[in-house]
């Protein structure tokens, strides 16, 4: 006879055939046990009196050695019988008619073997073994390069999107390389060192990089060639700097500059249009006047303490410096911000101020005058000057007047605006703390770096004609008045007019990662720690040479994150570029070659484990389209139109020639 589940009377529904199966049976009184149980030799009365589950509890109750010896030992021999008879072990969880069923929890252990399997002396109280947890080992960071990457040259963005997804701020893995165990992966050294050549990797001198990929494959750098695990870990490829057919851009402004989404535009747009805006929102930063190569007011607001020592001992350079004025603070009547702009002719020595004017906030010119030079005119510029030798006939102003006239009209506390203001600083031999530039408030069409003309400006937002090519030059007092009408016209409609929402600094991308990074230049993009910057996160240091470039990075590799550096020693050797500093280039090529080849091994060496190293040329030798875009700035408008047309073909072959770069990627084992 079976024994089904019993049901409350308020439940109408009838057992389902499942729980029908499920029924066990249990034997009648007098029927007689089941062979296997009979085998077993009952337990001690006192025990056989207490369950399994009873004696299984008195484990855990602090008891001597002895008792639970005793207890286990019992159980060996009675378990058997007792997890076999008992609900639990046949399914019987309503045997007695009327009970309720049990329900089973969810979070029961489901136990797969009897306690017989218990061994003598084991006074554990758990029946189930408890795993050793094991550290998963840290496999160090690899990469594989994919199809893309020897088919055809990378660009700076793909070096560019590297960085990002590795540091997390994509998970948009590039599709050149692989990157295996990305976790990691907690630093990467970038180096930008234009002036490589394919002859510094054995190819055939006046080659192309893009021209040859099948070779670079088994190419190295030779100034590294001795170093077996360098050369095992490198692996060259060829880059193609921004630009076009016809134009070269700037690889690291390319580098720095994240292209923002549509939906980071509009974020970024509706932050902006949010706030009302001021004078003071358009003033400079010292990150600002710094990159824009400003001369630095000691007062200059948000000037650290240790950059405005270093300002003060350089300024003690009397023979540099001589000359120089600084405003001071006063109280005045009127206004408290104006606009300046400059005329300036040329010298033997460079260029020399020859007309000054200032307008007030209304536009009211304040003062205009010419300047007699303190050295002969070379040339009067008259086209872009509008002066001639003419207009300076009769005149003895000179700078040292017009500095103190502008001391006495002007407080260190005013606004003063311009365009490309630096130059009129530069060549008046002033510096002021409070500076708002339309070249930077607005910017070119075609972004940054570039900046817009103030004949666009006033066209594109004014709707009036200035500079126009009529050859009487520029007009200083229309200059600043249309820098004033500008600035009062953004100040009315926002942040965003006149600008692109397109792009943002990798660097502060980047610190919403957590990422600490910190750039290298011999010329000074920020002071450090950038105020700005979460927790100080971003660093920027100004280094005279590549010498002392690489002795930071050593300083601070294993505190930073992020490396990115210019080093500038070959391409100052190759006569790239003119070198500013005398100490900072080799004399010869090969010696700078060299002298990269030690850096970088160097760095390798006191890198840590899983370290990314990319050495990016950026750019190839641009000496052919820099000769070319030299002789172009020397004619007018329609003779430069002219000119490029008919030189269409050297144009492209000289911007091919500058375009080919290569780029070095390893990671440290």
């Amino acid at each position: 006879m079976q024994t089904l589940p019993v049901y409350p009377a308020s439940q109408t529904a009838s057992p389902t055939k499942r729980e029908l199966a499920a029924a066990p049976s249990v034997p009648q009184d007098g029927a007689r046990l089941p062979a296997q149980l009979t085998l077993v030799t009952p337990p001690e009365p006192d025990i056989q009196k207490k369950s399994v589950r009873s004696q299984v509890a008195r484990l855990s109750i602090s008891e001597t050695d002895v008792v639970k010896s005793d207890i286990v030992a019992k159980l060996s021999g009675t378990c058997a019988v007792e997890w076999r008879d008992t609900p639990a072990a046949t399914g019987d969880t309503a045997s007695v008619p009327g009970s309720k069923r049990r329900r089973r929890r969810s979070s029961a252990v489901t136990v797969q073997q009897p306690f017989g399997k218990l061994k003598q002396g084991n006074m554990s109280t758990s029946s189930l073994p408890i795993p050793n947890k094991k550290k998963k080992s840290v496999k160090p960071a690899s990469f594989k390069l994919n199809e893309k990457a020897t088919q055809k040259p990378l660009s700076i963005k793909d070096i560019r999107d590297l960085v990002q997804y590795i540091f997390h701020d994509t998970n948009n893995s590039p599709n050149w390389i692989t990157i295996e165990n990305r976790a990691s992966l907690k630093k990467v050294v970038v180096l930008f060192t234009p002036g490589l050549l394919p002859e510094d990797f054995s190819l055939p001198k006046d080659s192309l990089f893009h021209k040859n990929i099948p070779k670079l494959q088994d190419a190295h750098l030779n100034s590294i060639s001795e170093n077996e695990q360098m050369c095992k870990q490198m692996c060259i490829l060829p880059l193609s700097a921004p630009g076009s057919k016809n134009s070269l851009f700037s690889a690291y402004n390319s580098f720095v500059n994240v292209g923002l989404s549509k939906k980071e535009k509009i974020a970024k747009v509706e932050q902006l249009n949010k706030k009302e805006i001021t004078l003071l929102d358009l003033l400079m930063t010292v990150d600002d006047l710094l990159h824009n190569e400003y001369p630095i007011h000691l007062n200059t607001p948000g000037l650290s303490e240790e950059y405005q020592k270093a300002l003060l001992l350089k300024y003690q350079n009397k023979e540099k410096y001589s000359g120089w004025v600084d405003t001071v603070s006063f109280q005045h009547d009127g206004s408290h911000t104006f606009a300046i702009d400059c005329e300036m002719c040329l010298s033997k020595n460079g260029y020399v101020l020859t007309r000054v004017s200032v307008v007030d906030f209304d536009c009211n010119l304040v003062y205009d005058k010419f300047v007699k030079p303190d050295e002969p005119i070379v040339d009067y510029l008259t086209k872009y000057s509008g002066i001639t030798e003419e207009k300076l006939v009769g005149v003895t102003t000179t700078l040292q007047d017009v500095q103190q006239d502008l001391l006495r009209m002007i407080s260190a506390t005013d606004v003063l605006i311009g365009h490309s203001l630096q130059a009129d600083l530069n060549v008046l031999k002033m510096r002021h703390p409070l500076v708002i530039d339309t070249s930077i408030i607005y910017e070119h069409k075609a972004g940054p770096p570039f900046k817009p003309a103030l004949r666009y400006l006033a066209d594109e937002y004014l709707q009036k004609q200035i500079q126009t090519d009529d050859g009487n030059g520029h007009d200083s007092y229309e200059d600043a008045m249309t820098c004033m009408e500008l600035t009062k016209l953004k100040i009315v409609n926002g942040l965003t007019f006149g600008i692109g929402i397109n792009t943002e600094n990798l660097f502060h991308r980047l610190t919403r990662q957590g990422v600490k990074s910190m750039t290298l230049s011999d010329s000074v993009l920020r002071q450090a720690p950038q105020p700005k910057s979460p927790a100080g996160l971003e660093t920027s240091l100004k280094c005279d040479n590549d010498e002392e470039i690489v002795q930071r990075i050593l300083a601070n590799i294993e505190e930073g994150n992020l490396f990115v550096a210019r080093m500038r020693e070959l391409e100052y050797a190759r006569q790239f570029v003119k070198c500013k500093a005398e100490d900072a280039a080799a004399k010869y090529a090969d010696e700078a070659v060299q002298n990269l080849g030690n850096r970088l091994q160097r760095l390798y060496a006191a890198c840590p484990a899983s370290t990314m190293l990319i050495v990016c040329s950026g750019n190839g030798d641009p000496r052919d389209w820099l000769k070319l875009m030299e002789e172009f700035n020397e004619l007018n408008k329609e003779e430069k139109a002219s000119a490029r047309k008919e030189r269409e073909s050297e144009i492209q072959a000289a911007v091919t020639k500058a375009r080919d770069a290569v780029a070095l990627v390893m990671i440290k084992q």
